[in-house]
């Protein structure tokens, strides 16, 4: 069920244009940049966009203009988990095999997860719950049961994926908020 959605919501998805993505991606990092949330965090984890997704070089763009601290994700292909390093810089950064922008090897700077106070993620699929369809590899569940529970998760998605309900799994974290180009939604539990 979960694969049939995910396929589903992701294929509408990819039909975007650039113009579209560009358009809507800036009109959700408005959103968020003007929540509390964000003005209120310091440490701040976020993805680095790819394909149609929504495009985070806004995002962190503006983290670097307000001095906020900046990490990304390095997904460690051999044991599926997400290593946390600080963000460098856009010339630090090369694709990886999977054509994802990731730290350049020797310009790794881990750090301990525990600093974050804000986790900017991705998905494919949400509910108004919270509740997450991810790509299907787990990486994201496992990085979030490895964060201290204040942590505040904030999906950013186009409001097409944003569906009625999802069942979660017993190894699924829910999302606090999600903001897509049409509004902020407070997650309720």
């Amino acid at each position: 069920m979960k694969s049939e959605i995910r396929k589903k919501i992701l294929t509408i998805r990819d039909s975007l244009s650039a113009e579209e993505v560009a358009e809507k991606s800036l009109q959700i990092k408005n959103r968020l940049i003007n929540t509390s949330m964000y003005s209120e965090a310091n440490h701040i984890f976020t993805f680095l966009s790819f394909n149609n997704e929504v495009m985070t070089k806004p995002i962190i763009d503006d983290c670097i203009l307000k001095n906020k601290q900046l990490y990304i994700p390095l997904c460690n292909t051999r044991i599926k988990e997400i290593v946390l390093c600080k963000f460098e810089g856009w010339d630090r950064l090369r694709p990886s095999k999977f054509g994802i922008l990731e730290p350049v090897r020797d310009n790794i700077r881990i750090v301990n997860r525990s600093i974050l106070d804000m986790a900017i993620v991705p998905g494919a699929v949400f509910d108004r719950n919270g509740n997450r369809i991810g790509y299907g590899a787990g990486y994201y569940d496992r990085f979030f049961f490895s964060l201290k529970k204040d942590i505040i998760k904030i999906a950013i998605c186009y409001s097409f994926q944003v569906i009625d309900r999802i069942v979660p799994s017993k190894h699924d974290m829910p999302m606090d908020y999600i903001v897509t180009e049409k509004e902020v939604i407070k997650c309720h539990q």
